[in-house]
């Protein structure tokens, strides 16, 4: 039987792709967190204070980007839906076949 995807709720969509994007960007975090401890073992050439302030934004980083990812990949996800619908509107909509 062949259905018709006319329309996508843009706020139920964007929800759906803000938490894919969030739980995406937490595969990158270990690898982040890694070249941290990396770099904290390098030699200072700008000073301990310094090294420290980069460790501590680097940490910072690896808080602030998940949120970040959310957020963006949700207000993409919101547009994307939207396009889709106009575009739906002058096409008809995907066609797709169920069992």
């Amino acid at each position: 039987m062949t259905k018709r995807l006319k329309r996508i709720a843009p706020v139920k969509f964007g929800l759906v792709a803000g938490i894919v994007y969030g739980l995406i960007s937490l595969i990158f975090i270990p690898f982040f967190l890694l070249g941290i401890l990396v770099s904290s073992f390098a030699p200072a050439h700008q000073g301990a204070m310094q090294q420290g302030l980069t460790t501590g934004l680097g940490l910072v980083f690896c808080i602030f980007i998940p949120i970040l990812y959310a957020v963006i990949g949700g207000l993409m996800g919101m547009l994307m839906a939207w396009l889709y619908n106009v575009a739906a509107s002058w096409t008809g909509g995907i066609e797709f076949e169920v069992e």
